[in-house]
């Protein structure tokens, strides 16, 4: 049965609903680009993890778990006995525990030295490059039937017993692979993931970066059929979408606040675990406010272009203003523009492929805008003159 609303009527309500969905896709394409930047962009990966580790309650969470690395897989005391005077064998264990103790302040002060810190940066880059390969089925040595990949940090290990005079020591024991000090085949080293794991990883990484495409580029696409379907009042659907954008931004943060509590109560199993748990979520999901601020200033960036276009007293006196502009020298504006649009992408440089797509579509609307701003303000000002505005905004007012 045909619809008995008229034409104007239904052409309205598909041009609110797609304005509608455009804002929902913005606000699921903030958590798919998050996610798959901070999760498969190495660069951002490292960026991220060295942040964490110059937090003092995360470096002391990883140098605890450092020295107890090295106390679980190294004698210790055997090594320790080796180095006392005859007759102080039975001093060694609780030199030994001493010894832990002073490596354990030793090795908290070590994680935030430059040289620590890039060895953590170099090992957190092998351990990502690896995994992305994987996920990206691009790896030739490693596959996921038998891929295993790991977070070695045996050079930092190493660093520590250097720090407690212990490094020839565990060398020699490496080396020889003697009884008391042979370390264990997976010494220092994180797993981040097996290889029953990876099969599903893989599948997971496609279908991340398949709605990443789909969410960023979708919300764009329905905006510009919105504003090509609403003929006369384009200044409405613009409004109506940046305050969508303002909208999925802020939503955004919202539920980064809401989720912390959920996540941090089900990962710290202990209350020394909390703080470092807390500060992780807040580093580890700073790229997630980040680009629900942007999104939040490009809706703010559409509002205003909503206002130069409406019907406003002030807005039609702008576009007055500029209609000699626009009509005389359009290639100052558009050199203006080509070169605010520069400006920002150095300042604000696409982070892979999916984001150059985006802003170069940005880019593009904006330069439709300003094209269809100059036009609205010839047609309604075909023979203004530079002052002409103040005249005109004074019977205005």
């Amino acid at each position: 049965m045909a619809s008995s609303a008229p034409p104007e009527s239904r052409n309205r309500i598909t041009v609110r609903v797609l304005a509608v969905l455009a804002s929902v896709l913005a606000f699921l394409a903030i958590f798919t680009s998050w996610l798959d930047r901070q999760l498969l962009d190495t660069d951002e990966w490292v960026d991220t993890s060295g942040r964490l580790l110059e937090d003092k309650a995360i470096s002391d969470a990883v140098a605890t778990y450092s020295v107890d690395q090295l106390y679980a897989n190294v004698n210790v005391p055997a090594l320790i006995k080796k180095r006392l005077p005859d007759g102080l064998d039975q001093a060694a264990a609780p030199a030994a525990a001493g010894v832990r103790q002073l490596g354990t302040d030793a090795a908290k002060r070590a994680f935030q030295s430059s040289r620590v810190q890039n060895l953590w940066q170099d090992a957190n880059r092998v351990a990502h490059t690896q995994l992305v390969a994987i996920l990206e089925d691009k790896s030739e040595v490693v596959s996921s039937q038998e891929g295993r990949v790991v977070l070695d940090l045996q050079p930092i290990v190493f660093q520590l017993a250097d720090r407690l005079g212990l490094k020839k020591q565990v060398a020699q024991a490496v080396r020889k692979g003697e009884e008391t000090g042979r370390l264990k085949p997976n010494f220092a080293q994180l797993e981040i993931a097996d290889s029953g794991q990876l099969d599903t990883a893989q599948t997971i990484t496609t279908i991340l970066e398949g709605l990443a495409w789909l969410f960023t580029i979708g919300t764009l696409v329905l905006f510009a059929l919105a504003v090509w379907l609403a003929k006369a009042r384009h200044w409405l659907v613009v409004l109506g979408y940046g305050l969508g954008l303002i909208a999925a931004g802020l939503a955004a943060i919202a539920v980064r606040g809401a989720v912390k509590g959920l996540v941090v109560d089900s990962l710290a199993t202990t209350e020394e675990a909390r703080v470092p748990t807390e500060h992780a979520w807040d580093i580890g999901t700073s790229l997630l406010h980040s680009i629900a601020t942007s999104v939040i200033v490009f809706g703010l960036l559409l509002v205003v272009a909503s206002f130069l276009a409406s019907p406003a007293n002030a807005a039609v006196s702008i576009r007055q203003a500029l209609a000699p502009s626009f009509r005389e020298r359009p290639g100052i504006v558009w050199s203006i523009f080509a070169a605010a649009a520069l400006l920002a992408v150095i300042i604000w440089p696409p982070a892979g492929t999916r984001q150059l797509v985006f802003t170069l579509l940005l880019i593009v609307l904006a330069g439709a805008g300003l094209e269809g701003l100059s036009r609205m303000s010839q047609r309604e000002f075909p023979g203004a003159k530079r002052g002409d505005w103040l005249l005109g905004m004074r019977q205005r007012a």
